[in-house]
């Protein structure tokens, strides 16, 4: 209860301040616990973040397999995954930004470093075989390696998520989609998928 309390807390102040202006003693509050309590659960602000991520891909991914649950045509199938892919990146703007924030504090820590870089090897490991099953269902082949399309996917949107943070009126929605289909050896985004709706930056 204690852990699943703080993590709930924790969450919270990060989409809301980001991961450097939360303190400990912040998420402590908010959770209704003292600092003690919380060291407790996490050695660390650094840990509670990195429990997070995993919450957070697991999440993310079991989102992403129920998108595709029951779709039988390739129409149905890449219409859930473009749905999946744009409505990912609006539900991530947040999150997205602590994260940038967590990764540039890590790259100083060598510790910290390689325990985040073995956290995001085995996301894309679960990711490659998401996307592998996604491409066996459509009859298709990956025109790249598994590891490296789920790679490239990742980068993206990081990267499209960067841009909207500078520039809210870009359709990252879209971008994505296209992108997507390119990296499966399309010509062009298909037309029946139509990205979600991206809400004004909120202030």
């Amino acid at each position: 209860m204690t852990r699943r309390r703080v993590l709930e807390a924790a969450q919270r102040l990060f989409l809301t301040r980001g991961y450097t202006n939360t303190k400990i003693g912040d998420i402590a509050a908010k959770a209704g616990y003292t600092r003690g309590a919380v060291y407790s659960s996490f050695s660390s602000k650094e840990e509670i973040f990195i429990a997070l991520i995993d919450q957070r891909f697991d999440a993310q991914l079991e989102q992403a397999w129920q998108q595709v649950a029951g779709s039988i045509s390739e129409s149905d199938r890449l219409s859930a995954l473009g749905r999946w892919l744009s409505a990912e990146i609006e539900r991530s703007r947040e999150w997205g930004m602590a994260e940038i924030e967590f990764a540039a504090h890590a790259s100083s820590d060598p510790e910290l470093r390689s325990r985040l870089a073995e956290i995001h090897r085995a996301g894309r490991a679960e990711l490659a075989e998401f996307l592998e099953a996604q491409c066996a269902a459509l009859g298709a082949e990956s025109p790249l390696d598994p590891q490296l399309l789920a790679m490239i996917i990742t980068s993206l949107a990081r990267g499209l998520m960067i841009e909207w943070m500078v520039d809210v009126t870009t359709d990252v929605g879209s971008a994505f989609v296209a992108a997507f289909n390119q990296l499966l050896g399309g010509d062009s985004a298909p037309s029946h998928i139509v990205p979600a709706p991206l809400p004004s930056r909120r202030t």
